[in-house]
């Protein structure tokens, strides 16, 4: 955090931050509308009981 803070008091604030997402993030968007999985995870296979 020391370092966190030189840098940012060196460089301007906000120049370097930890890796956390922002909440308008233009991944954020597309991640929220993927396809399911289903290939891929069999965790997210649809089930279907009679």
């Amino acid at each position: 955090m020391k370092t966190l803070d030189e840098l940012n008091q060196k460089m301007g604030r906000g120049t370097v931050r930890l890796g956390v997402p922002r909440q308008n993030a233009a991944w954020h968007l597309r991640c929220a509308h993927r396809t399911p999985r289903w290939t891929t995870q069999w965790g997210e296979l649809p089930s279907a009981k009679a």
